[in-house]
Parts: structure tokens; C-alpha cells; sequence
């Protein structure tokens, strides 16, 4: 998979991931840049044996190390709305929707980093155990144990109204 390909794939992928991440769309969209700008800058993309992971890791390392230079163990609240997708609602629908999209975003961000980030990996991008082992390289159980208390928790912080499936 030549540079190009990878970008067009994996870019929007990515920085939704970010963004879920970081809590800021501006943010995001740096964090984006600098994840294809490490990679076109690397040159090994011949030597990777699965883009998709490899991509998701550089990501992945930048928004820790941007928390680490910042100092920011603690996880911001997202200050901005998730963007919206292009999807016509019947108006109450989407009021209910978008309330529903914010109470998980806030609850979200009152999670612990690694569980966030499973949860997003499993939930949100439906990727599958095997995947998410890959990504963060954990094992099968850390990675299971860690998303059955983060729905936990997440259940507690919304009070029963978010169930696991």
C-alpha cells in the first residue's frame, strides 16, 4: 500500500478517533496532520504488515504524548459538539439524539484513558477483540475485563440510561 492509498483510506477513520480522544476539533485536526506526517516521513509503509493498525498506533502515541508534554494527565471535558453527520432526523428524533450523543461524549471523558480508549475501538468503530489487542497490545482478557468496567462505570455515570449492546 503505497502513501496516498493509506491516507485516502484511513483519514477520516483516524481523525474521528482523535477527536473522540482529545475533545476539540482543531486539536484533532493537528493531531490528524502529524499522524500522515510521521508516517509519510517514516518510509516503511513496505515493511508494515497491517496499515490500518499501524496508522491507528501513531495516532494513538501522539495524543498520549501530546497529554504528556502538556501535562494534562487528567482528561479534558469536550468543550466543543461532536460534528454531525449528514443524516435527516424528524426534528424531535434529533433533539433527543444529539441530547443522548452529548450525555455519552461528557461520559466519556470521565473515563480512564484506556478505557476510553477500548470503548471507542469496540463500541464506537465496532472493531473486534483481536483489533483492539493489536492496536493497544494487550491481551484478549486485559482488553475484555477493561471494556466490561468501563461499560460499568459508564452505566453508573449515565445512570442505567447507556447498556452494553
Amino acid at each position: 500500500m503505497d502513501f496516498e492509498e493509506l491516507y485516502n483510506k484511513q483519514f477520516h477513520s483516524t481523525y474521528v478517533f482523535i477527536r473522540y480522544m482529545v475533545g476539540n476539533a482543531e486539536l484533532a485536526e493537528d493531531l490528524t496532520q502529524e499522524t500522515f506526517l510521521r508516517i509519510y516521513k517514516a518510509k516503511n509503509l513496505d515493511r508494515v504488515a497491517n496499515a490500518q493498525v499501524y496508522t491507528r498506533q501513531v495516532a494513538r502515541n501522539l495524543v498520549y504524548d501530546y497529554y504528556r508534554r502538556k501535562a494534562l494527565i487528567k482528561w479534558l471535558p469536550f468543550s466543543q459538539r461532536h460534528e454531525q453527520q449528514e443524516v435527516t432526523y424528524v426534528p424531535e428524533d434529533w433533539l433527543l439524539q444529539q441530547e443522548q450523543r452529548k450525555a455519552l461524549f461528557e461520559a466519556l471523558q470521565q473515563l480512564k484513558p484506556l478505557q476510553r480508549e477500548i470503548l471507542i475501538y469496540r463500541k464506537i468503530e465496532e472493531r473486534s477483540i483481536e483489533e483492539t489487542c493489536k492496536i493497544l497490545g494487550l491481551t484478549a482478557m486485559k482488553v475484555v475485563n477493561t471494556q466490561r468496567s468501563a461499560m460499568k462505570r459508564l452505566e453508573q455515570i449515565l445512570g442505567g440510561a447507556y447498556d452494553e449492546a
